[in-house]
């Protein structure tokens, strides 16, 4: 059996819910479908609730928010499947796509397989949404051959197969409660553990942008994140995975002589690139340099 594991928070579900339970239907394997929502607010959680009847189809909620890392360890350990599919709530599957069964070719008990996201391809008709399409458009959209470079820090939860064996072996590390990164320590824990990390082309089209307020504030939340990573790679014997450009110029201004110079003129300047940012034409360069002031003050 396949379990299809979809933790839900703050977003209308009924579609994708639609789209897997058809897939469900065509699959000669047997499937199960799992929504479990992790504490959204009351009007989503009305309305999603019409997906119970569902062929395949379970929805329910937790007793409390448990967190991005949190929730997929408790869908885990709902799943009856031997393999399991984890899918973000904000995805759609693509037209005439047999992503499943795409999944269910490459697997092995001692791989994962991870298929990646697309963006739509024009801008959003919303400003404040143009930064995330941006982000996710020239930063996030990486080819299989180029992420399988450097499996790790390519990784995204997002849509992911694996067995339910290795999983348990892994898990999600709790102590990543908030936004970011916790993808990243589960794979590099694989990789700890002998588990092989394969990126293939078999994406699903991440439908939830969000507006640039709230994108900034999870990319904030994130960067919180890195130092934790950091500290827990240390506590595991892991090696700290993130070579990013991001994370070399932080330590490079963060040498005392070079911040006197340079690294007190971004964090001065923070608030100005926010700005910036929630205009109609954003820069990721810009952008870049957010990032690296919210690393600095922080």
């Amino acid at each position: 059996m396949v379990s299809i594991l979809i933790p839900v928070f703050n977003e209308d579900v009924r579609a994708l819910a639609h789209e897997l339970s058809t897939i469900g239907a065509n699959l000669s394997e047997p499937v199960e479908i799992i929504f479990l929502d992790d504490g959204s607010h009351a009007d989503f959680k009305v309305i999603n609730a019409e997906i119970i009847n569902l062929p395949f189809v379970d929805y329910s909620e937790a007793e409390r928010n448990y967190g991005r890392s949190g929730i997929r360890n408790k869908l885990a350990a709902k799943a009856a499947g031997e393999w399991l599919w984890f899918l973000d709530c904000d995805s759609r599957i693509l037209n005439n796509q047999n992503i499943l069964v795409e999944f269910i070719k490459h697997a092995e008990k001692n791989k994962i397989i991870s298929g990646g996201r697309i963006y739509q391809e024009e801008p959003p008709a919303e400003i404040r949404k143009i930064l995330h399409w941006k982000w996710g458009s020239e930063r996030e959209l990486i080819d299989p051959i180029s992420r399988m470079k450097d499996p790790v820090n390519h990784f995204l939860s997002n849509n992911f197969f694996i067995h339910k064996s290795a999983f348990e072996s892994i898990r999600f590390d709790e102590g990543l409660f908030g936004y970011g990164y916790e993808d990243t320590l589960f794979a590099a824990e694989a990789v700890k553990q002998k588990i092989q990390i394969i990126h293939i082309n078999n994406p699903v089209l991440h439908d939830g942008l969000e507006p640039t307020d709230q994108f900034l504030k999870k990319i904030e939340q994130s960067l919180d994140n890195l130092f934790r990573l950091k500290d827990l790679c240390q506590e595991k014997k892991i090696p700290f995975p993130v070579k990013s450009k991001l994370v070399l110029a932080y330590r490079i201004l963060r040498m005392p002589v070079i911040y006197q110079l340079l690294g007190n003129w971004f964090v001065r300047n923070k608030n100005i690139w926010r700005i910036q940012l929630n205009g109609p034409n954003p820069s990721l360069k810009t952008f870049d340099a957010w990032r690296l002031s919210c690393l600095l003050s922080s």
